[in-house]
């Protein structure tokens, strides 16, 4: 009688360890995929934005050169459907950029603006040229940043 008490504790003992090591191994199998899901929709949203601003940088771009190369010989008025799409997407790349972006976009905005508003007809032409050359300057210095900004690798967190 000894021997099949002894046999069933330890029976028991076996199905109880057996069931505690699948519940733990379970619950590491469970936490690890939740964290690599988590991880991956982390990623899939990082890219997703990274996209996004690639867009909205590229527009603000196109803007900006077809603002200036518009406005080489004649002014722009600020009630034109032209500056009002230009100011719409500097908004979009001020609300989704880094501050760093975000300060060279405004330094942008700013070189473009003093040079379409500025009645060329009553200017020297150093000067015009001087302000279509910083305005052309401002443009390549975002393009850069964009650049760094949009090709930037997802770093887990």
């Amino acid at each position: 009688m000894d021997s099949s008490w002894i046999s069933v504790v330890d029976t028991a003992v076996k199905i109880g360890l057996g069931a505690m090591i699948s519940a733990v191994s379970g619950y590491l199998v469970l936490k690890k995929k939740q964290s690599h899901d988590e991880q991956k929709e982390a990623r899939e949203q990082f890219y997703k934005l990274q996209e996004e601003k690639k867009s909205k940088y590229v527009e603000l771009l196109v803007q900006s050169q077809d603002l200036i190369q518009s406005h080489l010989f004649s002014s722009c008025t600020p009630d034109s459907d032209s500056y009002k799409n230009y100011l719409r997407a500097f908004n979009n790349v001020q609300i989704i950029s880094t501050d760093e972006v975000r300060l060279v976009a405004f330094n942008l905005v700013t070189d473009v603006q003093g040079f379409v508003f500025l009645n060329k007809s009553q200017q020297e032409k150093q000067l015009v040229d001087g302000m279509v050359k910083s305005a052309r300057e401002k443009v390549s210095i975002f393009q850069k940043f964009a650049q760094e900004e949009v090709t930037k690798r997802y770093t887990k967190t």
